[in-house]
């Protein structure tokens, strides 16, 4: 009887482990909250170790945990402190990889790719492919108007 008691409770136990897995659509989420409340070691930590980073605009990919969270997270978190990430389209899945239309906005407060700040509020749009693995981003793809953000950042004239 004390047997069958513990195989019930260890089948219980691992019953429970396999429904926490996280789904990709709640890593997302979690993921966006952490870009959102501007803690890129936060966001950092739903990527996996060898997550592969593509923004569109760059042209080259950053691999890597520790990479993306500096030249990407916190790149962007520097230049917008108070940056906004908001998902504007319900999102496709195919298994393991979501798509989503998004917005992105903020204040330009800090340094961006080498140039000063402007302190021009920015505001643009653009597409997310992410893929997740073992409830890891192990892809990120960014697509984006990238002419529409450089016109945003420039430098006001006076």
């Amino acid at each position: 009887m004390k047997s069958i008691r513990i195989a019930a409770l260890s089948l219980a136990l691992i019953s429970c482990g396999v429904m926490a897995k996280a789904s990709p659509e709640s890593v997302i989420n979690s993921y966006m909250a952490a870009w959102n409340a501007h803690s890129a070691s936060q966001a950092a930590q739903y990527l996996a170790k060898d997550v592969v980073y593509y923004d569109a605009a760059t042209g080259s990919p950053v691999k890597g945990q520790e990479s993306a969270e500096r030249e990407v997270i916190g790149a962007f978190i520097r230049a917008v402190p108070d940056l906004q990430w908001k998902m504007t389209s319900k999102p496709v899945f195919n298994q393991d990889t979501i798509a989503f239309q998004w917005e992105f906005s903020g204040k330009n407060a800090g340094e961006w790719a080498g140039a000063p700040a402007t302190n021009n509020n920015i505001r643009f749009e653009g597409v997310s492919f992410i893929k997740v693995v073992d409830g890891k981003i192990a892809y990120q793809g960014d697509y984006y108007d990238s002419k529409k953000l450089e016109a945003e950042l420039e430098a006001k004239k006076p």
